[in-house]
């Protein structure tokens, strides 16, 4: 039963992940597309830790800390594992949707677990491999290992992960107990814990070399600090450096005994907390003055509300708002950086088009619009049996996005008008040009949407992911601010001030988003009623 349970599941995250369809399957050439995605990730975080270890491995010789580099390498393997399965982690055993129909049949509590840790298990063996293998190819070739050293490598690649599983489940486990207790913003919690680790990920790799330079030079002081603090680190890398039998098996201990106590509990209290549902107060009638709203205002609600429902949805339709807090809070922090840059005098003239071009490039990966439409589904036929206008309904969602994508547009310009201190006009300009290409993909996102909808998804991550429109909507976005440097810069350097320019392309601008919203009022409107 464990075998089959396995299966299922594999079978199930597989489906999610290269099927969007109800009714179509997987297609030989969706399947190689994927492959080819997948390697092509593999590739890239391989060589790039490749080149990492590279680089550190002659300097901690030189020092004769050696053994460094592998503690160093299990701490790398320890935080990708962690932060790319705690969420998984999470929905697998505590928000799995068939947790009650597998309870109720004849099947061992015990099983459905490990079935469900098993998969998680190897997502870990996956994310391990694009660390481990670059690590252990770079040590072989440049200090070599013998045969022990070899198999004791192995039984850490094998091990390693179920220590990092037990501090996943641990996590779930108090973030189950947290979302119980708060289940209202259960939504928000999600969003503002990937923003953090988005976060945090982008600040890594922005800083990858100045640490790496940092651990060249203090590299004696941090290995003191493991092997008194961090024991089992410390007697993993001895394994691997030295063959130290007893130091392998004192890491095995730490590594295996943390899993098998936390799968233990987690059988215990396994039925509790799947079939565990979050405390609602019950609601108590008071008397209150009846609120009346216009249709549109009720629109843009419900507009809202299905929106922020999905933590997903959010985090795939609206990138560009948390990328514009981020890199808010980037400009902020590297002012005097952008204040040395900005004194060049040949950068002057540059500076206000630049400030626009960041701003549209940053709100460039906002595509709700896009994907209104599609995430009716199945719903759909009750909007449009509502005694509502059509203008109305496609109104308010072109006023979600605009209402979500703008202010966020504004706080970015806002940090980079504080930074450079630019002049009134050219503060208005930067301020201004954002909000009309906000406008501007907000009109051509709907109108792709209107145009190929899709209702009959899996999961309403999908229309935000791999439905046409937000493709289409993607690229277009992301390629106008490319677009637009090219094209003054192959082409019109010589014939216009860049001043010109930008004040062509505002007017292009405009000139786009009033043909687009008159053609969602038009088409749009014929097309919505037609679906």
């Amino acid at each position: 039963m464990l075998k089959t349970l396995i299966k299922i599941r594999l079978q199930g995250i597989l489906l999610r992940q290269t099927t969007s369809s109800k009714k179509k399957g997987n297609s030989v050439g969706k399947l190689i597309l994927y492959g080819l995605l997948f390697a092509y990730i593999g590739v890239v975080f391989i060589g790039m830790f490749g080149m990492m270890f590279h680089a550190l491995i002659e300097p901690l010789q030189m020092l004769g800390i050696e053994w460094f580099y592998f503690a160093l390498m299990a701490l790398f393997i320890i935080v990708i594992c962690f932060i790319g399965s705690i969420f998984l982690t999470h929905h697998e055993i505590y928000e799995a949707k068939d947790n009650e129909l597998l309870l109720s049949m004849p099947i061992k509590n015990s099983d459905v677990l490990l079935s469900r840790i098993f998969t998680i298990l190897i997502l870990n063996y996956v994310y391990e491999a694009l660390i481990a293998l670059p690590a252990f190819y770079v040590y072989i070739t440049n200090v070599g290992m013998n045969v022990i050293e070899i198999i004791m490598f192995i039984g850490v690649f094998l091990t390693l992960p179920l220590f990092v599983l037990a501090l996943s489940c641990f996590f779930s486990w108090i973030l189950a107990h947290i979302l119980v207790k708060i289940h209202r913003f259960k939504t928000m919690i999600s969003v503002v814990l990937f923003v953090a680790i988005f976060g945090l990920y982008m600040y890594a790799v922005n800083s990858i070399q100045t640490y790496m330079a940092w651990l060249v030079a203090n590299g004696k002081t941090i290995a003191q600090a493991i092997e008194s603090t961090v024991f089992p680190l410390y007697h993993l890398s001895i394994a691997l450096t030295d063959g130290n039998v007893i130091s392998f098996v004192i890491y095995l201990l730490c590594a295996v005994l943390p899993f098998a106590l936390v799968i233990y509990l987690l059988s215990v209290n396994f039925t509790k907390m799947a079939t565990s549902k979050p405390k609602v107060k019950k609601a108590i009638y008071k008397a209150k003055p009846m609120k009346q709203n216009t249709i549109f205002k009720a629109l843009v609600i419900r507009e809202f509300k299905h929106f922020t429902s999905n933590a997903m949805v959010m985090l795939n339709g609206a990138m560009g708002i948390v990328l514009c807090i981020i890199v808010s809070v980037a400009v902020l922090f590297y002012q005097d950086e952008i204040h040395m840059i900005i004194q060049i005098p040949q950068i002057q003239e540059w500076i206000t088009p630049v400030l626009c071009l960041i701003v549209i490039s940053v709100s460039s990966l906002n595509m709700m619009s896009a994907s209104s439409i599609s995430l009716e589904g199945d719903r759909f036929w009750i909007i449009k049996t509502l005694p509502l206008t059509t203008k109305d309904i496609l109104n308010s969602k072109l006023a979600v996005h605009a209402l979500l994508c703008i202010p966020a547009g504004f706080i970015l310009s806002l940090a980079l008008i504080y930074v450079t201190q630019i002049s009134i006009f050219e503060s208005l300009l930067v301020l201004l040009v954002p909000v009309l290409f906000t406008l501007l993909i907000d009109c051509l996102g709907l109108i792709l949407n209107l145009w190929k909808p899709k209702f009959d998804w899996i999961n309403e991550t999908v229309c935000v992911k791999q439905s046409m429109p937000v493709v289409l909507t993607m690229f277009i976005s992301m390629g106008v601010a490319i677009v637009i440097a090219m094209v003054y810069g192959l082409w019109l350097i010589n014939l216009m001030s860049v001043s010109m320019y930008m004040y062509s392309v505002i007017i292009v601008m405009v000139l786009l988003d009033i043909i687009l919203y008159y053609m969602i009022h038009t088409w749009g409107v014929q097309q919505f009623d037609s679906i």
